[in-house]
């Protein structure tokens, strides 16, 4: 029994690791606590290539390529591919904004005879998208004119970024009112049916009220709607007309019968 239990136990802390765990160590515990974010992606990872086609770079989301890699450049073109080290998970900076995310690797392989030698860094600036993504993957340029503070600058879109969805205090409303119809129509359904024992339409709540209300609405739809009206005078009638039952078409046809 405590062999079976802890197997089970077992079980459970590999999932909630693998599903919680970061490879990504930051500087402080907010920011760590702010990876989390990037829960979604953990299992993605996404390549793309720079506009003049000679590197290619694979890009994670807190989960380790090789050498501890959060960006992996690759040389394309050459008979042996080299590969360079952009940014580490374990040097890991993270910004939250309102709908942006920016994710910095730090302590990638350090430059040869530029940038005063440090170590290469990629930004990725993750910013709202329609879906989980990541889509429409960018590298917007390499900046390595300077002599420190060098980087790599990603972009790229996804769902993660974007603020949590609110409901307005229409919608709010409009929910509450059909939740109470619903209820009204149910609950009245239930005491005709089973409690006053009525049968057909005579189910229905407070028919009565609804049949009236039907027509006075339908009355004011007439009298807003209608194009004459209903008190407009009618054309000469002699006496006896209405005795006679004519209505206003057989009263025309009279008129243009021969005296």
């Amino acid at each position: 029994m405590n062999s079976h239990l802890l197997q089970i136990f077992v079980a459970i802390s590999y999932h909630v690791a693998t599903v919680y765990c970061s490879d990504c160590i930051t500087d402080s515990a907010a920011e760590q606590n702010a990876i989390k974010v990037l829960d979604p992606l953990f299992e993605k990872s996404v390549e793309v290539k720079d506009a003049s086609g000679n590197f290619s770079y694979s890009i994670s989301f807190c989960k380790k390529l090789d050498n501890d890699a959060g960006v992996l450049q690759t040389t394309l073109g050459e008979e042996e591919a080299k590969t360079h080290v952009v940014g580490k998970v374990t040097s890991t900076d993270i910004k939250i904004g309102s709908s942006w995310i920016f994710l910095t690797y730090k302590d990638g392989d350090p430059y040869g005879s530029h940038c005063g030698s440090e170590g290469r860094q990629a930004h990725i600036f993750i910013l709202c998208g329609s879906s989980l993504g990541p889509d429409h993957v960018t590298i917007i340029e390499e900046n390595n004119n300077k002599s420190k503070d060098c980087y790599y600058l990603f972009e790229m879109q996804s769902s993660i970024a974007c603020p949590p969805s609110s409901m307005s205090f229409g919608w709010i409303l409009v929910i509450i009112i059909l939740c109470l119809s619903g209820a009204y129509l149910l609950l009245g359904f239930l005491y005709q049916r089973f409690v006053q024992r009525a049968k057909g339409k005579e189910q229905i709540p407070n028919l009565s009220f609804w049949r009236k209300f039907g027509n006075t609405a339908a009355d004011g739809c007439n009298y807003v709607c209608r194009c004459t009206d209903p008190n407009e005078a009618r054309s000469y009638k002699g006496l006896g007309d209405d005795q006679l039952g004519l209505d206003e078409d057989e009263e025309r046809d009279e008129n243009i019968l021969p005296m």
